[in-house]
């Protein structure tokens, strides 16, 4: 049976390892909104430019929260 500072790593490192997972979906989803929209309202390539950097800032924001959360504390040493 693992104990629970196994479990704890096996969290954090699950955690961290579904960031790429987390990012391609973020940006594929903008990409498929962007898209979507552009080809309903016939506004050319310019929904999905904004779209895509939607889900390219939104990848960046789910790293950093992930990165945040498992970073090592500094204790003022």
């Amino acid at each position: 049976m693992a104990s629970l500072g196994d479990r704890d790593s096996l969290h954090s490192a699950l955690a961290v390892g579904s960031v790429g997972i987390e990012m391609a979906v973020a940006i594929g989803f903008g990409w498929w909104i962007g898209s979507s929209l552009d080809e309903w309202l016939g506004t050319g390539p310019w929904l999905m430019y904004v779209f895509l950097v939607l889900g390219i800032a939104a990848a960046f924001r789910g790293l950093w929260r992930t990165a945040r959360k498992y970073w090592p504390k500094d204790d003022g040493a």
